[in-house]
């Protein structure tokens, strides 16, 4: 493992694991009394889930002899008594933007950024909420239509599922591109317009496959109420859904 040194005197050392430098400038300038054998990091964090990220990647602060742990600490109640290790406590707040800085040195920034912006995760979620309104009320319209005019099932179901996935897709790559990518720096000339477009129909193939097979099949062999087993077919595709979409399609164009 590759550490660097963030500062250093004759009686005590402070590494971090190499990409975590940033954590350095909060460090560097500590002095440390004579005979201190470890220390305890408070290092407040914004999201619990920052936490999970950093409490298995941070390194150990050592000194030359020390081959103690560290105890990484977001707030009072996760709080670990290190008084028998003689330890003293090393207070390093980490505002919102620092702790982003750590996040996105330790992961691709692909996948550091749903990390990093709860509020826009939350505006994809409701996106797709909405989105999968509008996929069974399309499905659900051309299904009853085709009915009328005597479509058989094993044609009528793919069909009707295919026109609510596509209407569904639309609606929510706009509303991504007018409002939860808003105020991003993508390229929104029409070419990387429609290259996102391609790539989020791409990213949808796992959740528009479940859908048409669930639609189709369900009803045939087991009896469900179409609509049903549309919605199904949403809710298994939906996981996957998100993590393609929102990283491939729209946080890569950020890298």
């Amino acid at each position: 493992m590759s550490y660097v040194s963030c500062a250093e005197s004759d009686i005590w050392r402070i590494s971090v694991r190499r990409g975590f430098e940033a954590l350095c400038v909060k460090l560097k300038d500590t002095s440390y009394p004579a005979g201190v054998e470890c220390v305890e990091v408070r290092a407040p964090l914004p999201f619990r889930i920052k936490l999970a990220v950093l409490l298995g990647s941070l390194m150990r602060l050592e000194k030359p002899q020390l081959k103690k742990p560290v105890g990484i600490i977001i707030n009072k109640k996760d709080e670990i008594d290190l008084e028998e290790h003689s330890c003293e406590t090393l207070k390093v707040s980490l505002n919102p933007q620092e702790a982003d800085e750590i996040i996105r040195s330790l992961l691709p920034l692909s996948i550091a950024l749903p990390l990093i912006e709860p509020l826009r995760v939350v505006k994809f979620l409701i996106v797709g909420v909405a989105g999968s309104i509008v996929n069974l009320a399309i499905a659900q319209s051309v299904f009853n239509y085709l009915t009328g005019i005597g479509v058989v099932d094993l044609i009528k179901n793919p069909i009707s599922s295919l026109t609510g996935f596509e209407s569904s897709v639309l609606f929510n790559f706009t509303l991504h591109e007018k409002w939860t990518f808003a105020d991003t720096n993508i390229d929104r000339g029409f070419r990387n317009v429609i290259t996102r477009l391609i790539k989020y129909h791409g990213a949808s193939i796992t959740s528009f496959t479940s859908q048409i097979l669930l639609a189709t099949f369900l009803p045939i062999l087991l009896g469900v109420v179409f609509w049903l087993a549309q919605l199904t077919g949403i809710i298994v595709g939906f996981a996957l859904n998100f993590i393609l979409g929102y990283v491939y399609t729209w946080s890569r164009s950020r890298v």
